[in-house]
């Protein structure tokens, strides 16, 4: 009895070992987990703007030349009548009556095709609008006009699809032709406050992020969504230069109110995007090599820029 006693005590050691050991696992599985998302979300605010840069080649589309609207081709009707005209009844119909019925069958045959053509009809029409309406897109496209440039932007960017990024994007056409992007910027408070990394141990350490860095790392998501609204802008738009104005709410000292300011503003064309190895800058960095201009300070973070530095030459 004692000996069975000593081996059910060491199986219940083991099994207890067991769960403890796979409870440490999942714990160190979590914490990876966590510091991962972490790390996702610090590059998902600071980093949109660390993708290739291809433009829609417009002109291309434009030229193509325009197709015609097809007429019908009634292939199913032919052979559904040839074979109602060619239908001869064998002994067997002849005998037990079923002629009627075959014949009868054959004409449904014709009706059924009739539909048929029809429908491949408009399904050939359609494509053909819709490839001659492409083309004379990519004109509206090319000549800058407003709702084409917007319509073009909402189908071909990928603004919609992040979060971490913009909230908003307006367009002033400018009389000269000049084109500029207004963006609503998140706000500061969207801004993490708490760090995740990973111990030497495999646990998680959270810490309060430091104010003076959640202000960088603001920045540095304002400068990232700047760079990424012209990014984007320029893949889309047939212009050589975009004017890109980044809005965000700040206290106004003067009314006392939480007001939408400009917070960045900067012009981004297409010789310097091709020039700058997007994957790997620093979001802030790219923006003072462009000759950007925001008022940002570690201590006080954004303050609103001037009318003379966000709207040079009477844009907006």
């Amino acid at each position: 009895m004692r000996a069975i006693d000593r081996g059910a005590k060491r199986a219940q050691r083991q099994r207890l070992a067991h769960e403890k050991a796979a409870q440490k696992l999942e714990m160190l599985e979590a914490a990876a987990d966590a510091v991962a998302e972490y790390e996702e979300m610090i590059e998902a605010l600071t980093g949109s703007h660390r993708v290739s840069f291809s433009r829609i080649d417009w002109a291309t589309r434009a030229c193509a030349p325009q197709k015609s609207i097809p007429g019908r081709v009634d292939v199913n009707e032919n052979v559904a009548r040839e074979a109602l005209r060619s239908y001869r009844p064998g002994w067997f119909a002849k005998t037990f009556g079923l002629e009627s019925g075959q014949r009868q069958k054959l004409e449904r045959a014709i009706e059924t095709a009739i539909a048929s053509d029809d429908q491949a009809l408009a399904d050939s029409i359609a494509k053909v609008k819709a490839y001659n309406d492409d083309i004379a897109f990519a004109k509206r496209v090319i000549a800058l006009q407003p709702d084409a440039v917007t319509t073009a932007l909402n189908r071909f960017s990928a603004l919609d699809d992040l979060p971490f990024c913009i909230e908003g994007l307006d367009l002033f056409h400018h009389e000269d032709g000049r084109i500029v992007a207004l963006a609503d910027g998140l706000e500061l408070e969207d801004m993490p406050t708490q760090s995740i990394t990973l111990l030497q141990s495999g646990k998680a350490s959270i810490k309060a992020i430091p104010k003076g860095r959640i202000q960088e790392i603001y920045r540095e998501n304002i400068c990232s969504s700047g760079l990424r609204v012209a990014i984007e802008f320029l893949q889309v738009v047939p212009v050589d230069a975009v004017e890109v104005v980044v809005h965000g709410d700040l206290l106004d000292p003067s009314t006392g109110h939480i007001e939408s300011q400009p917070l960045l503003h900067v012009k981004v064309s297409v010789q310097a995007l091709d020039q700058v190895n997007l994957k790997w800058t620093e979001a802030t960095a790219v923006i003072e090599r462009l000759g950007g201009h925001m008022n940002w300070s570690k201590k006080d973070g954004f303050k609103p820029l001037s009318v003379e530095q966000f709207n040079p030459e009477g844009m907006i």
